[in-house]
């Protein structure tokens, strides 16, 4: 009588991501034994029945080297039959590290074909040789080659770092797409990502996520899968927090067919498009080469790609698996909340089209459907779900309650306006200081306009500063040229730090914003009490008592930022002196 054998052992790590959770419940469901581990202390695949042990290692993105020092460490103690990266944050160390792993298996795709998926420059560069769509591209390398642009750009541009996850022993730095609507916010923001990669700009597409999900062997796909975001976070393009399955668009499944030929990809990977089906244009976005974020729908349609990589990694091949069910429905109940927030507070223009208050109301109605299902929360394993959505009660609440506090402070402030004690403050005071976040725009223009209307007789000291570490900087040369149109100079301005003797020596100090307020009393408790906004110096019912930044901002904003310091700098000196002179 032969001994059966004992059910295989996985690890799968990154356990606090929603796609591990669904690779645990596959991997339950098909038997084999599922232990999870993450760099978190509470993951929420940790709370599923289908985990036998929940352990947690050293975060890779902070430190590198103690993460590989702990898996290699227990990997040898403990035997695993495979082990599962979910997200790059696991992945990429250890694919740069794989040559010092031959003791254990890990499912990875090649070096190469994973260098290719990361680096988007790579991946666009090969797709444009294999004839397949994508938005019009520039490669940028330095700032320098923002001057090689043409002059007929359109807006918005899209700034993908050519690097989503870079990093050294120390840790990964993670660098996410963005928008520029002008070349000031596009010089900014391809300033910042040039601190750590390549960059490519893209003409924005108009269009549906769509991905082919599939898993491969040697460039061949063996089993493949659609989706279609119906809701993505934020608006403007990104992960989804709803999405379906739909029938393959032979279009979308040629272009992936192609990439992961060229590619010469082994295992799972998820190619992502902007899809039109009117018309059946698209264009690629990106080669996702890990289990992606919406893995839980395909699961729930049965197209099981945990248990096919796992085959795949263990045998060598892929099994026949069933076709997967279309028009299945999936959501992130946390993301798709904040979706639902994001349409409250947005209007619609050419980037992003809000859906009607009927078309939201179908959508939630859908809840009830038997083709519906949440990423998380699940009737067969109840636990994760409910540990999911009191975190989300708790997220709620903590956001109610600081909006209250928010509330109550801006309230606070109103009223120590009209009942004259920052009036008397201010008649007291000797020393007077300005501050906002790196004093080359806010509180140099408040300095300049409150010295401009100072009668001469007055000799108190108007200063100003701000939290940015680096001094002397002069100012930014678009509110330089707003001043100058009202008189104002700030050519020869040099930014200051809030130092504890500027601070001592201030017996008022006016900032912009409520955080600038909350900084300043953490960092000196003593100055809180005479530390108040300048924007309720003038502001109405209506108006914002906060001023917000600037910087990086279309020209418009700069002119009504200088114009709200300078009202509420001529109310200052009003309350001081009764009248003031023309700024």
């Amino acid at each position: 009588m032969s001994t059966p054998r004992s059910p295989k052992r996985i690890l799968i790590l990154d356990a606090d991501m929603t796609p591990a959770l669904a690779v645990a419940r596959s991997l339950d469901a098909a038997k084999y034994r599922v232990s999870v581990a993450s760099a978190a202390r509470r993951p929420i695949t940790g709370y599923s029945k289908c985990v036998i042990e929940t352990l947690r290692y050293p975060d890779p993105t902070e430190d590198r080297s103690a993460f590989l020092t702990w898996f290699q460490r227990h990997t040898r103690q403990r035997h695993y039959d495979l082990v599962i990266p979910v997200t790059e944050r696991s992945l990429l160390p250890l694919s740069e590290s794989r040559d010092q792993l031959p003791h254990v298996k890990i499912a990875l795709p090649s070096t190469e074909s994973l260098a290719l998926a990361l680096n988007k420059n790579a991946t666009f560069k090969l797709a444009e040789e294999l004839g397949i769509s994508t938005p019009r591209s520039f490669y940028l390398h330095d700032l320098a080659d923002l001057k090689n642009l043409p002059w007929n750009l359109t807006w918005p541009m899209v700034i993908k770092p050519s690097q989503t996850l870079s990093g050294s022993a120390s840790g990964y730095t993670r660098r996410d797409v963005s928008y520029a609507n002008n070349l000031e916010s596009l010089r900014a923001q391809c300033e910042a990502c040039l601190e750590h990669s390549p960059v490519i700009l893209q003409t924005y597409f108009q269009g549906q996520g769509a991905g082919i999900e599939l898993i491969a062997r040697d460039g061949k796909i063996l089993y493949a899968f659609q989706h279609v975001r119906l809701h993505e976070v934020p608006l403007t393009g990104g992960g989804s927090s709803l999405r379906a399955s739909t029938e393959i668009a032979p279009e979308l499944l040629e272009a992936a067919k192609k990439l992961i030929s060229a590619a010469r990809w082994t295992g799972v990977a998820m190619v992502e498009f902007k899809w039109n089906s009117d018309d059946c244009s698209y264009c690629l976005m990106e080669i996702n080469g890990r289990l992606w974020g919406s893995l839980p729908l395909a699961t729930a349609a049965g197209a099981d790609f945990p248990s096919m990589l796992v085959d795949l990694a263990l045998t060598g091949d892929v099994p026949h698996y069933p076709p997967y069910r279309r028009g299945i429905v999936c959501r992130n109940l946390a993301r798709d909340l904040m979706w639902h927030e994001m349409v409250l507070r947005s209007k619609s223009e050419h980037i992003t089209t809000i859906p009607s208050g009927r078309a939201i109301a179908k959508g939630l109605l859908e809840v009830f459907s038997f083709h519906h299902y949440f990423d998380i929360q699940s009737l067969s394993d109840p636990l994760p779900g409910l540990v999911d959505i009191a975190r989300l009660a708790r997220h709620y609440a903590l956001r109610v309650t600081g909006l209250c506090k928010e509330h109550w402070f801006f309230l606070q402030q109103r009223l120590l306006w009209r009942n004259g004690a920052i009036r008397e403050k201010l008649r007291n005071s000797r020393s007077i200081l300005f501050v906002c976040y790196g004093n080359i725009n806010r509180s140099v223009v408040a300095e300049a306009a409150m010295s401009a209307i100072q009668p001469s007789a007055d000799t108190r000291k108007i200063r100003s500063a701000g939290f940015h570490e680096k001094t002397d900087r002069p100012a930014d040369p678009r509110m330089v040229a707003v001043a100058a149109r009202h008189n104002i100079a700030l050519k020869n301005s040099s930014s200051a730090y809030v130092s504890a003797e500027l601070i001592k020596e201030s017996d008022l100090i006016f900032v912009m914003e409520k955080r600038h307020f909350d900084q300043i009393a953490m960092m000196y408790p003593d100055a809180a009490a005479r530390t108040f906004l300048l924007g309720t110096a003038s502001a109405s019912r209506a108006d914002s008592v906060e001023i917000l930044d600037p910087y990086n901002q279309i020209p418009e904003i700069y002119e009504s930022c200088f114009l709200r310091i300078q009202k509420a700098v001529l109310a200052v000196s009003t309350a001081l002196h009764g009248t003031h002179k023309d700024a």
